[in-house]
Protein backbone atom coordinates (compact mmCIF):
# COMPACT_ATOMS: atom_id res chain seq x y z
CA UNK A 1 0.00 0.00 0.00
CA UNK A 2 1.43 3.40 -1.04
CA UNK A 3 0.32 5.74 1.74
CA UNK A 4 1.84 8.80 0.07
CA UNK A 5 -0.66 8.36 -2.80
CA UNK A 6 -3.73 7.36 -0.78
CA UNK A 7 -6.71 9.67 -1.21
CA UNK A 8 -9.03 10.49 1.70
CA UNK A 9 -12.15 12.61 1.38
CA UNK A 10 -12.62 15.66 3.59
CA UNK A 11 -15.66 14.07 5.26
CA UNK A 12 -13.65 10.93 6.08
CA UNK A 13 -10.75 12.97 7.45
CA UNK A 14 -12.95 15.16 9.66
CA UNK A 15 -14.88 12.22 11.10
CA UNK A 16 -11.64 10.27 11.69
CA UNK A 17 -10.23 13.28 13.52
CA UNK A 18 -13.35 13.58 15.66
CA UNK A 19 -13.32 9.89 16.53
CA UNK A 20 -9.62 9.81 17.42
CA UNK A 21 -9.98 13.00 19.48
CA UNK A 22 -12.90 11.49 21.35
CA UNK A 23 -10.94 8.37 22.20
CA UNK A 24 -8.06 10.50 23.52
CA UNK A 25 -10.59 12.06 25.91
CA UNK A 26 -12.02 8.65 26.80
CA UNK A 27 -8.50 7.40 27.53
CA UNK A 28 -7.90 10.43 29.76
CA UNK A 29 -11.08 9.75 31.75
CA UNK A 30 -10.23 6.06 32.06
CA UNK A 31 -6.76 6.87 33.43
CA UNK A 32 -8.31 9.41 35.81
CA UNK A 33 -10.78 7.02 37.43
CA UNK A 34 -9.60 3.42 36.90
CA UNK A 35 -7.03 2.27 39.47
CA UNK A 36 -5.62 -0.47 37.23
CA UNK A 37 -4.41 2.06 34.66
CA UNK A 38 -3.05 4.30 37.42
CA UNK A 39 -1.10 1.47 39.03
CA UNK A 40 0.81 0.72 35.83
CA UNK A 41 0.90 4.35 34.57
CA UNK A 42 -0.66 3.32 31.24
CA UNK A 43 -0.65 6.42 28.95
CA UNK A 44 -3.99 7.89 27.90
CA UNK A 45 -3.20 7.47 24.20
CA UNK A 46 -2.63 3.73 24.65
CA UNK A 47 -5.87 3.33 26.60
CA UNK A 48 -7.79 5.38 24.04
CA UNK A 49 -6.27 3.36 21.20
CA UNK A 50 -7.41 0.01 22.59
CA UNK A 51 -10.91 1.37 23.29
CA UNK A 52 -11.00 2.70 19.71
CA UNK A 53 -9.94 -0.75 18.48
CA UNK A 54 -12.92 -2.34 20.24
CA UNK A 55 -15.50 0.08 18.86
CA UNK A 56 -14.04 0.55 15.38
CA UNK A 57 -14.21 -1.39 12.13
CA UNK A 58 -11.75 -4.05 13.29
CA UNK A 59 -13.94 -5.45 16.14
CA UNK A 60 -17.50 -4.24 16.86
CA UNK A 61 -17.76 -2.03 13.78
CA UNK A 62 -19.81 0.64 15.55
CA UNK A 63 -17.74 3.46 14.04
CA UNK A 64 -16.02 3.74 10.69
CA UNK A 65 -12.26 3.72 11.33
CA UNK A 66 -10.75 1.38 8.71
CA UNK A 67 -7.12 0.44 9.22
CA UNK A 68 -6.20 1.57 5.68
CA UNK A 69 -6.95 5.21 6.52
CA UNK A 70 -5.55 4.94 10.03
CA UNK A 71 -2.27 3.56 8.71
CA UNK A 72 -2.05 6.43 6.22
CA UNK A 73 -2.44 8.90 9.10
CA UNK A 74 0.30 7.03 11.00
CA UNK A 75 2.56 7.39 7.95
CA UNK A 76 2.22 11.19 7.90
CA UNK A 77 2.19 11.67 11.68
CA UNK A 78 5.49 9.79 11.85
CA UNK A 79 7.13 12.33 9.54
CA UNK A 80 5.63 15.29 11.44
CA UNK A 81 6.92 13.87 14.73
CA UNK A 82 10.48 13.55 13.40
CA UNK A 83 10.36 17.02 11.84
CA UNK A 84 9.35 18.55 15.17
CA UNK A 85 12.18 16.62 16.82
CA UNK A 86 14.68 18.04 14.34
CA UNK A 87 13.49 21.61 14.80
CA UNK A 88 13.32 21.69 18.60
CA UNK A 89 16.94 21.06 19.63
CA UNK A 90 19.59 23.76 19.46
CA UNK A 91 22.58 21.48 20.04
CA UNK A 92 23.54 17.91 20.79
CA UNK A 93 25.68 16.45 23.56
CA UNK A 94 28.26 14.00 22.24
CA UNK A 95 29.69 12.84 25.57
CA UNK A 96 30.02 9.31 26.93
CA UNK A 97 26.40 8.98 28.04
CA UNK A 98 24.66 9.69 24.70
CA UNK A 99 27.23 7.71 22.71
CA UNK A 100 26.96 4.67 24.96
CA UNK A 101 23.18 5.00 24.80
CA UNK A 102 23.31 4.97 20.99
CA UNK A 103 25.57 1.91 20.86
CA UNK A 104 23.31 0.13 23.37
CA UNK A 105 20.22 0.94 21.33
CA UNK A 106 21.72 -0.28 18.07
CA UNK A 107 22.81 -3.50 19.80
CA UNK A 108 19.26 -4.15 20.98
CA UNK A 109 17.84 -3.48 17.50
CA UNK A 110 20.32 -5.98 16.04
CA UNK A 111 19.44 -8.53 18.74
CA UNK A 112 15.71 -8.19 18.09
CA UNK A 113 16.19 -8.40 14.32
CA UNK A 114 18.26 -11.58 14.65
CA UNK A 115 15.64 -13.13 16.96
CA UNK A 116 12.88 -12.20 14.52
CA UNK A 117 14.63 -13.60 11.45
CA UNK A 118 15.82 -16.82 13.14
CA UNK A 119 12.33 -17.56 14.48
CA UNK A 120 10.85 -16.77 11.04
CA UNK A 121 13.26 -19.21 9.38
CA UNK A 122 12.41 -21.94 11.90
CA UNK A 123 8.66 -21.45 11.43
CA UNK A 124 8.95 -21.41 7.64
CA UNK A 125 10.88 -24.70 7.59
CA UNK A 126 8.55 -26.38 10.09
CA UNK A 127 4.90 -25.44 10.65
CA UNK A 128 4.47 -22.29 8.47
CA UNK A 129 5.95 -22.97 5.01
CA UNK A 130 4.04 -20.04 3.50
CA UNK A 131 5.21 -17.52 6.13
CA UNK A 132 6.37 -14.16 4.82
CA UNK A 133 9.88 -13.98 6.30
CA UNK A 134 9.74 -10.19 6.55
CA UNK A 135 7.54 -10.60 9.62
CA UNK A 136 10.75 -11.19 11.57
CA UNK A 137 12.16 -7.81 10.53
CA UNK A 138 9.08 -6.03 11.89
CA UNK A 139 9.93 -7.19 15.41
CA UNK A 140 12.70 -4.60 15.98
CA UNK A 141 10.74 -1.95 14.08
CA UNK A 142 7.68 -2.41 16.30
CA UNK A 143 9.53 -2.95 19.58
CA UNK A 144 12.43 -0.51 19.29
CA UNK A 145 11.19 2.11 16.83
CA UNK A 146 7.48 2.45 17.51
CA UNK A 147 4.22 1.98 15.64
CA UNK A 148 4.75 4.67 13.01
CA UNK A 149 7.85 3.21 11.42
CA UNK A 150 6.64 -0.38 11.82
CA UNK A 151 3.38 0.45 10.05
CA UNK A 152 5.12 2.42 7.31
CA UNK A 153 7.68 -0.29 6.54
CA UNK A 154 5.22 -3.16 6.87
CA UNK A 155 2.80 -1.37 4.57
CA UNK A 156 5.47 -0.80 1.93
CA UNK A 157 6.16 -4.55 1.91
CA UNK A 158 2.54 -5.48 1.17
CA UNK A 159 3.21 -5.12 -2.56
CA UNK A 160 5.61 -8.07 -2.23
CA UNK A 161 2.94 -10.34 -0.81
CA UNK A 162 3.05 -9.43 2.88
CA UNK A 163 -0.69 -9.52 3.59
CA UNK A 164 -1.52 -7.08 6.39
CA UNK A 165 2.10 -5.97 6.78
CA UNK A 166 1.22 -2.61 8.32
CA UNK A 167 -1.10 -4.28 10.81
CA UNK A 168 1.58 -6.77 11.84
CA UNK A 169 3.93 -3.84 12.43
CA UNK A 170 1.55 -1.99 14.75
CA UNK A 171 0.70 -5.27 16.52
CA UNK A 172 4.35 -5.76 17.40
CA UNK A 173 4.38 -2.16 18.64
CA UNK A 174 1.29 -2.80 20.78
CA UNK A 175 2.90 -5.89 22.34
CA UNK A 176 6.01 -3.82 22.95
CA UNK A 177 3.97 -1.20 24.81
CA UNK A 178 2.55 -3.94 27.05
CA UNK A 179 6.12 -4.97 27.89
CA UNK A 180 7.16 -1.35 28.41
CA UNK A 181 4.49 -0.40 30.90
CA UNK A 182 3.44 -3.60 32.68
CA UNK A 183 6.92 -5.13 32.89
CA UNK A 184 8.47 -1.67 33.24
CA UNK A 185 6.50 -0.77 36.37
CA UNK A 186 7.18 -4.24 37.82
CA UNK A 187 10.91 -3.69 37.19
CA UNK A 188 10.77 -0.30 38.92
CA UNK A 189 9.07 -1.77 41.99
CA UNK A 190 11.63 -4.59 42.07
CA UNK A 191 14.51 -2.12 41.77
CA UNK A 192 13.20 0.04 44.60
CA UNK A 193 12.60 -2.99 46.82
CA UNK A 194 16.12 -4.35 46.21
CA UNK A 195 17.74 -0.90 46.68
CA UNK A 196 19.02 -0.70 43.09
CA UNK A 197 17.61 2.76 42.47
CA UNK A 198 19.93 5.71 43.10
CA UNK A 199 17.16 8.29 43.21
CA UNK A 200 14.27 6.97 45.31
CA UNK A 201 13.86 4.36 48.01
CA UNK A 202 10.09 4.01 48.11
CA UNK A 203 7.15 3.83 45.70
CA UNK A 204 5.58 6.65 47.73
CA UNK A 205 7.49 8.88 45.31
CA UNK A 206 4.77 8.09 42.74
CA UNK A 207 2.38 10.98 43.37
CA UNK A 208 -1.39 11.02 42.92
CA UNK A 209 -0.97 13.42 39.99
CA UNK A 210 1.36 10.97 38.26
CA UNK A 211 -1.15 8.16 38.74
CA UNK A 212 -4.26 10.01 37.55
CA UNK A 213 -2.41 11.99 34.89
CA UNK A 214 -4.11 15.25 35.92
CA UNK A 215 -2.68 18.14 37.95
CA UNK A 216 -5.25 19.66 40.30
CA UNK A 217 -2.95 22.26 41.80
CA UNK A 218 -2.69 25.68 40.17
CA UNK A 219 1.09 25.61 39.77
CA UNK A 220 0.97 23.58 36.57
CA UNK A 221 4.20 22.77 34.73
CA UNK A 222 5.11 25.27 32.01
CA UNK A 223 4.30 23.97 28.52
CA UNK A 224 6.30 26.57 26.62
CA UNK A 225 7.09 30.25 26.20
CA UNK A 226 5.89 32.76 23.65
CA UNK A 227 8.69 33.84 21.28
CA UNK A 228 6.44 36.30 19.43
CA UNK A 229 3.56 38.65 20.12
CA UNK A 230 0.14 36.99 20.15
CA UNK A 231 -1.41 40.10 18.60
CA UNK A 232 0.63 39.35 15.49
CA UNK A 233 0.26 35.56 15.41
CA UNK A 234 -0.46 32.71 17.79
CA UNK A 235 3.02 31.25 18.51
CA UNK A 236 1.71 27.68 18.45
CA UNK A 237 0.27 28.32 14.98
CA UNK A 238 3.68 29.59 13.85
CA UNK A 239 5.40 26.46 15.16
CA UNK A 240 2.88 24.20 13.43
CA UNK A 241 3.30 26.29 10.29
CA UNK A 242 7.06 25.78 10.42
CA UNK A 243 6.59 22.02 10.79
CA UNK A 244 4.20 22.05 7.80
CA UNK A 245 6.67 24.11 5.76
CA UNK A 246 9.47 21.61 6.39
CA UNK A 247 7.12 18.76 5.45
CA UNK A 248 6.37 20.59 2.20
CA UNK A 249 10.11 20.85 1.53
CA UNK A 250 10.42 17.13 2.29
CA UNK A 251 7.61 16.27 -0.10
CA UNK A 252 9.12 18.46 -2.80
CA UNK A 253 12.60 17.01 -2.33
CA UNK A 254 11.44 13.39 -2.56
CA UNK A 255 9.22 14.19 -5.56
CA UNK A 256 12.15 15.75 -7.45
CA UNK A 257 14.58 12.97 -6.57
CA UNK A 258 12.18 10.22 -7.60
CA UNK A 259 11.25 11.72 -11.01
CA UNK A 260 14.36 10.37 -12.81
CA UNK A 261 14.03 7.06 -10.94
CA UNK A 262 10.44 6.69 -12.12
CA UNK A 263 11.42 7.64 -15.68
CA UNK A 264 14.09 4.92 -15.56
CA UNK A 265 11.41 2.44 -14.43
CA UNK A 266 13.17 1.99 -11.05
CA UNK A 267 9.93 1.97 -9.10
CA UNK A 268 11.37 -0.05 -6.24
CA UNK A 269 13.82 2.75 -5.48
CA UNK A 270 10.96 5.27 -5.65
CA UNK A 271 9.17 3.27 -2.98
CA UNK A 272 12.32 3.23 -0.82
CA UNK A 273 12.51 7.03 -0.84
CA UNK A 274 8.85 7.44 0.07
CA UNK A 275 9.07 4.76 2.77
CA UNK A 276 11.91 6.66 4.45
CA UNK A 277 10.23 10.05 4.13
CA UNK A 278 10.55 10.62 7.89
CA UNK A 279 14.37 10.36 7.64
CA UNK A 280 14.50 13.03 4.93
CA UNK A 281 12.05 15.12 6.95
CA UNK A 282 14.34 14.91 9.98
CA UNK A 283 17.44 15.81 7.95
CA UNK A 284 15.74 18.82 6.32
CA UNK A 285 14.41 19.92 9.73
CA UNK A 286 17.92 19.78 11.19
CA UNK A 287 19.27 21.81 8.24
CA UNK A 288 16.54 24.45 8.70
CA UNK A 289 17.27 24.59 12.43
CA UNK A 290 21.01 24.91 11.78
CA UNK A 291 20.45 27.77 9.31
CA UNK A 292 18.36 29.56 11.93
CA UNK A 293 21.11 28.97 14.52
CA UNK A 294 23.83 30.31 12.22
CA UNK A 295 21.76 33.38 11.30
CA UNK A 296 20.96 34.09 14.94
CA UNK A 297 17.23 33.66 14.31
CA UNK A 298 16.61 30.44 16.21
CA UNK A 299 14.97 32.46 19.00
CA UNK A 300 11.74 32.24 17.01
CA UNK A 301 11.50 28.55 17.98
CA UNK A 302 10.54 27.67 21.53
CA UNK A 303 11.64 24.20 22.60
CA UNK A 304 8.60 23.77 24.85
CA UNK A 305 6.04 24.62 22.14
CA UNK A 306 7.83 22.44 19.59
CA UNK A 307 7.82 19.59 22.11
CA UNK A 308 4.08 20.07 22.64
CA UNK A 309 3.51 19.84 18.90
CA UNK A 310 5.59 16.68 18.74
CA UNK A 311 3.58 15.27 21.64
CA UNK A 312 0.28 15.96 19.88
CA UNK A 313 1.41 14.12 16.75
CA UNK A 314 2.64 11.21 18.86
CA UNK A 315 -0.63 10.93 20.82
CA UNK A 316 -2.74 10.75 17.66
CA UNK A 317 -0.20 8.41 16.07
CA UNK A 318 -0.45 5.90 18.93
CA UNK A 319 -4.25 6.03 19.09
CA UNK A 320 -4.40 5.43 15.34
CA UNK A 321 -1.78 2.68 15.46
CA UNK A 322 -3.55 0.65 18.14
CA UNK A 323 -6.97 1.18 16.54
CA UNK A 324 -5.57 -0.04 13.20
CA UNK A 325 -4.82 -3.54 14.51
CA UNK A 326 -6.75 -6.18 12.54
CA UNK A 327 -7.65 -9.27 14.55
CA UNK A 328 -7.97 -11.20 11.28
CA UNK A 329 -4.37 -10.42 10.34
CA UNK A 330 -3.18 -11.10 13.89
CA UNK A 331 -4.83 -14.53 13.67
CA UNK A 332 -2.95 -15.21 10.46
CA UNK A 333 0.45 -14.54 12.07
CA UNK A 334 -0.27 -15.38 15.70
CA UNK A 335 2.42 -18.08 16.01
CA UNK A 336 5.16 -15.73 14.80
CA UNK A 337 3.90 -12.80 16.86
CA UNK A 338 3.67 -14.88 20.03
CA UNK A 339 6.98 -16.74 19.81
CA UNK A 340 9.02 -13.73 18.69
CA UNK A 341 7.55 -11.50 21.40
CA UNK A 342 8.00 -14.07 24.16
CA UNK A 343 11.69 -14.40 23.25
CA UNK A 344 12.43 -10.75 22.46
CA UNK A 345 11.06 -9.32 25.73
CA UNK A 346 13.28 -11.31 28.13
CA UNK A 347 16.24 -11.06 25.72
CA UNK A 348 15.92 -7.26 25.68
CA UNK A 349 15.66 -7.23 29.49
CA UNK A 350 18.74 -9.44 30.01
CA UNK A 351 20.94 -7.71 27.43
CA UNK A 352 20.15 -4.20 28.66
CA UNK A 353 20.68 -5.26 32.27
CA UNK A 354 24.14 -6.55 31.35
CA UNK A 355 24.98 -3.43 29.33
CA UNK A 356 23.83 -0.75 31.75
CA UNK A 357 26.27 -1.76 34.49
CA UNK A 358 29.18 -1.87 32.02
CA UNK A 359 28.61 0.99 29.59
CA UNK A 360 27.75 3.69 32.14
CA UNK A 361 29.45 4.74 35.35
CA UNK A 362 26.40 6.26 37.06
CA UNK A 363 22.64 5.80 37.50
CA UNK A 364 22.76 2.25 36.17
CA UNK A 365 19.25 1.23 37.21
CA UNK A 366 17.67 4.48 36.01
CA UNK A 367 19.31 4.06 32.60
CA UNK A 368 18.22 0.44 32.48
CA UNK A 369 14.58 1.34 33.17
CA UNK A 370 14.58 4.15 30.58
CA UNK A 371 16.13 1.98 27.86
CA UNK A 372 13.87 -0.98 28.58
CA UNK A 373 10.84 1.29 28.17
CA UNK A 374 12.27 2.85 25.02
CA UNK A 375 13.35 -0.34 23.25
CA UNK A 376 10.08 -2.10 23.86
CA UNK A 377 8.02 1.04 23.21
CA UNK A 378 9.16 4.53 22.22
CA UNK A 379 11.40 7.25 23.63
CA UNK A 380 8.26 8.68 25.20
CA UNK A 381 7.47 5.46 27.11
CA UNK A 382 11.08 5.29 28.29
CA UNK A 383 10.88 8.84 29.65
CA UNK A 384 7.53 8.12 31.31
CA UNK A 385 9.08 5.21 33.22
CA UNK A 386 12.14 7.30 34.06
CA UNK A 387 9.93 10.04 35.49
CA UNK A 388 8.79 7.60 38.18
CA UNK A 389 12.40 7.42 39.39
CA UNK A 390 13.51 10.94 38.44
CA UNK A 391 10.42 13.14 38.50
CA UNK A 392 12.23 16.40 37.65
CA UNK A 393 14.78 14.83 35.29
CA UNK A 394 17.58 16.03 37.56
CA UNK A 395 19.90 13.18 36.52
CA UNK A 396 21.60 13.20 33.08
CA UNK A 397 19.66 10.08 32.05
CA UNK A 398 16.82 11.87 30.20
CA UNK A 399 19.15 14.17 28.28
CA UNK A 400 21.43 11.27 27.36
CA UNK A 401 18.39 9.28 26.21
CA UNK A 402 17.16 12.01 23.85
CA UNK A 403 20.57 12.86 22.41
CA UNK A 404 21.54 9.19 22.19
CA UNK A 405 18.39 8.44 20.20
CA UNK A 406 19.32 11.13 17.70
CA UNK A 407 22.86 9.79 17.33
CA UNK A 408 21.69 6.19 16.93
CA UNK A 409 19.19 7.23 14.25
CA UNK A 410 22.01 8.38 11.98
CA UNK A 411 24.43 5.62 12.98
CA UNK A 412 21.68 3.10 12.33
CA UNK A 413 20.65 4.32 8.86
CA UNK A 414 22.66 1.56 7.11
CA UNK A 415 20.97 -0.99 9.37
CA UNK A 416 17.55 0.50 8.66
CA UNK A 417 18.07 0.42 4.90
CA UNK A 418 19.35 -3.17 5.08
CA UNK A 419 15.95 -4.33 6.34
CA UNK A 420 14.49 -3.68 2.89
CA UNK A 421 17.16 -5.59 0.97
CA UNK A 422 15.19 -8.87 0.61
CA UNK A 423 12.27 -7.07 -1.03
CA UNK A 424 14.06 -4.40 -3.01
CA UNK A 425 16.91 -6.47 -4.47
CA UNK A 426 15.94 -10.15 -4.15
CA UNK A 427 12.17 -10.04 -4.80
CA UNK A 428 11.42 -11.52 -1.37
CA UNK A 429 13.59 -14.61 -1.86
CA UNK A 430 15.09 -16.61 1.02
CA UNK A 431 18.56 -15.67 -0.23
CA UNK A 432 17.80 -12.00 0.40
CA UNK A 433 16.87 -12.71 4.03
CA UNK A 434 20.02 -14.76 4.58
CA UNK A 435 22.11 -11.87 3.25
CA UNK A 436 20.22 -9.41 5.46
CA UNK A 437 20.80 -11.62 8.49
CA UNK A 438 24.52 -11.68 7.66
CA UNK A 439 24.61 -7.88 7.31
CA UNK A 440 22.88 -7.42 10.68
CA UNK A 441 25.30 -9.80 12.42
CA UNK A 442 28.29 -8.07 10.78
CA UNK A 443 26.95 -4.62 11.70
CA UNK A 444 26.48 -5.69 15.33
CA UNK A 445 29.99 -7.08 15.42
CA UNK A 446 31.48 -3.88 13.95
CA UNK A 447 29.71 -1.50 16.34
CA UNK A 448 30.61 -3.77 19.27
CA UNK A 449 34.29 -3.62 18.32
CA UNK A 450 34.14 0.17 17.96
CA UNK A 451 32.23 0.44 21.23
CA UNK A 452 34.89 -1.55 23.08
CA UNK A 453 37.83 0.13 21.29
CA UNK A 454 36.63 3.60 22.29
CA UNK A 455 36.53 2.56 25.94
CA UNK A 456 32.82 3.35 26.22
CA UNK A 457 32.04 -0.14 27.52
CA UNK A 458 33.99 -2.42 29.82
CA UNK A 459 33.76 -6.09 30.68
CA UNK A 460 34.03 -5.02 34.29
CA UNK A 461 30.77 -4.33 36.10
CA UNK A 462 30.48 -0.85 37.63
CA UNK A 463 28.94 -0.60 41.08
Amino acid sequence: MKFWQMEVTMVEFIFDFMYMSTFILVGTLARRYIKFFQRFLIPNNLIGGFIALIFSTQVLGWIDLPNERLTAYIYHLLALTFIALGLRQQKSNWGRGPLSKSFAGLSIICLQAIIGLVVAFILMYTIKPDLFLGVGLLLPLGFAMGPGLAASMGGSWEQYGFTGGSTVGVTFAAIGFIYAYFAGIAIIRWGIRTKKSNTIRSTEHITKEMQTGIYKAQDHPIAGRLPMSTEAIEPMAFHLGLIGFVYMLTYGFISLVTIPLANANLHDFVDIFWSFHFVFGLIIAIIVRKLLDLSGRSYIIDKGLMTRGMGVFLDYLIVGAIAAISLKVVGQYWEALLIMSLIAGPATFGTLYWICWRAFDDFHFERFVEMFGEFTGTTNSGLILLRVLDSEFETPVAEDAVYGSGISLFMGLPLLFSLGIPMQFFNNSVKGYVITLGIIVAYWLIISIIWKATGLISWKRYE
